[in-house]
């Protein structure tokens, strides 16, 4: 049976088998653009171009009211408070201080550039703590010995440091500067320095912390040596800053002279080290040796001992910081009678043939005069009284010259006034009258009743076996011609060093006193010592003065034995340092060996 079916499945059935008709494509509508209307700019009316330039001028002249105002503020009613933004700061530039140096440009004293490390409490002390930290690592201070300095109230400069190298405030600077810590400066304060130590100590002299001369040629050519300061001005902000366009201004430092000494270091160091061994053997107090050019009175050595370190003089006794040979007087003993004889032979007293009869005593102003040695009536030339240096032979020659005439001759020779050598407390000596009595005229005679410095001694020694030519003693190294001034005629000169020449002759001299290679002529000391602590003679003062050659003296060395406990002759405690003083400064100076065997010129008659 035929089933119909539905409808709606037909109408399915038609819907996908015909194919819809297809829709005709449309155009987009067009779309109408309708213009803008743009508003009209804004347009001012302008004044006359009078008004306008009337109006500009008063805008100007009120902006130039308003910085005047605040100037007048400023620097009339509140200028403290200026000062406290802007500050003018004002540092010394110091000169460099001039060097000192021996007679071959050996450097004895000498500058180093350091500097005094300086703070402003009013910037430090909101960041001491952290400043105190970086100060500490580079200056060696503790944080609490810093603190107090960097926080003080009431004023606006510290030190902090002095004699700081200048290489570790320049790593403390920028150390600072990388943590933005300020209110650190610095003054130049440099450190004088002393190469060779002790070597010419006593000449030399040394500064103290205020870099002012103290001692020595520091001291006497202090304000030469040291200079003229300067000073650098300038403008900084409040964290002590330097404003770069700031005000500034600079005075330059003019730096001080140097100066070449005459001491030759070599030599100085030898006698140095050879004094300080006689009086340690000698168990002596003190003593001293000077070396002099005798053509110029210029001085090669002066050694002192004990001594002292010029970089280091606070370590030494302060009786052992100055220059015995210079400040201390003493009696000089039997070196006086090459005086004495220089006097009497130019004054025509006495000859080196002059014949002398010799008790064992004499009576002289109360007391009675004696020998070193004991002996009975002795016959001796002047030669021999000299020789074996004879206290009672050379008073009976003296009391034949004007006393007058002796203290002239004396005088003349340097004694009783400086010789102004360029060192520091130079004492004069005690120099007796002309009227002095019998009993004093007597005793000077032979080195005693009177004093005398070593340079003193020294001098008059060089001048009268220098032809009779005086140079006055000198450490400074200048142009000198040996112009010197006479003071005894030059056979005068030669006898004088014909005397000198039997005291090397004799036993004790050929035993104690020659030199190896060299001719030469010498005279012993021996005194009695003065001590000032009982009023009283305790001791003895004992020295040897030699020089060499013997025809042309070139070089002479005094050394002087105080107070030595082994031995109470000159012969014996001064003369062996002596020695070996002359045979290294001899060759040193291109002295020619010219010691040839020879005949001694006789003593006794």
């Amino acid at each position: 049976m035929h089933t119909a079916r539905p409808l709606r499945s037909q109408q399915q059935h038609d819907r996908t088998t015909v194919p819809p008709r297809p829709r005709a494509r449309q155009s987009p509508p067009v779309r109408q653009v309708r213009p803008v209307q743009r508003r009209p700019p804004l347009r001012l009316p302008l004044a006359s171009a009078h008004r306008r330039l009337h109006t500009l001028l008063i805008i100007v002249a009120m902006a130039l009211s308003l910085c005047a105002g605040r100037l007048l503020q400023l620097q009339g009613f509140d200028s403290s408070s200026y000062s406290v933004d802007a500050l003018t700061r004002t540092l010394p530039l110091l000169p460099a201080r001039g060097q000192i140096t021996d007679r071959n440009g050996l450097v004895l004293a000498s500058t180093q550039p350091a500097v005094a490390v300086t703070a402003d409490p009013k910037l430090t002390a909101l960041q001491a703590s952290a400043i105190a930290d970086v100060l500490a690592v580079h200056l060696g201070m503790s944080v609490e010995e810093l603190m107090p300095l960097l926080t003080r109230t009431g004023t606006r400069f510290v030190y902090i440091k002095k004699k700081v190298p200048a290489l570790t405030y320049s790593a403390l600077a920028a150390d600072l500067s990388s943590r933005r810590l300020h209110g650190i400066f610095r003054e130049s304060d440099p450190i004088r320095t002393y190469p060779n130590g002790s070597v010419g100590a006593s000449v030399v002299g040394f500064v103290g912390a205020d870099g002012e001369g103290l001692a020595g040629l520091e001291r006497t050519f202090n304000a030469q040596l040291a200079g003229v300061e300067g000073k650098e001005t300038y403008e900084s902000a409040p964290n002590g800053s330097r404003i770069p366009l700031g005000r500034s201004s600079i005075t330059p430092a003019r730096n001080g002279l140097s100066y070449q000494l005459t001491l030759d270091s070599e030599v100085q160091w030898a006698a140095e080290r050879r004094l300080a061994e006689q009086v340690a053997r000698t168990h002596a107090d003190s003593g001293f040796a000077i070396v002099l050019d005798i053509k110029t009175g210029q001085v090669i050595a002066l050694a002192n001992a004990p001594t002292y370190d010029s970089s280091r003089p606070q370590a030494a006794n302060s009786a052992d910081r100055g220059n015995r040979a210079i400040s201390a007087p003493y009696e000089p003993g039997s070196v006086e009678k090459v005086l004495t004889s220089a006097a009497l032979i130019d004054s025509g007293t006495a000859t080196p043939n002059t014949r002398v009869v010799i008790p064992s005593r004499i009576a002289s102003g109360g007391n009675t005069i004696k020998d070193f040695f004991s002996h009975g009536v002795l016959h001796y030339t002047m030669r021999g009284v000299i020789a074996d240096s004879s206290n009672i032979g050379t008073v009976l020659l003296t009391r034949q010259l004007n006393k007058q005439t002796l203290h002239d001759y004396l005088v003349s020779f340097g004694l009783g006034h400086t010789t102004s050598i360029e060192l520091p407390g130079e004492s004069a000596g005690i120099m007796p009258k002309a009227d002095m009595p019998d009993g004093q005229r007597d005793r000077v005679a032979f080195g005693q009743a009177i004093a005398v410095t070593g340079i003193q001694q020294a001098a008059a020694v060089a001048g009268i076996v220098n032809g009779g030519i005086y140079n006055p003693p000198t450490v400074i190294k200048t142009a000198t011609d040996g112009e010197g001034r006479r003071v005894i005629s030059d056979k005068s000169s030669a006898q004088v060093r014909e005397l000198m020449q039997a005291v090397i002759d004799s036993t004790n001299g050929q035993r104690n006193l020659k030199l190896d290679r060299y001719t030469s002529g010498g005279k012993t000391g021996t005194a009695q010592r003065a001590d000032i602590s009982c009023g009283c003679y305790r001791g003895y003062v004992t020295s040897f003065v030699g020089f060499a050659p013997l025809d042309d003296p070139q070089i002479l060395t005094y050394v002087v034995i105080s107070n030595p406990r082994a031995g109470d002759t000159g012969s014996i405690t001064a003369a062996p340092a002596y020695r070996d003083i002359m045979n290294m400064a001899l060759p040193r100076y291109s002295v020619a060996p010219d010691a040839k065997p020879h005949k001694p010129l006789p003593t006794q008659w």
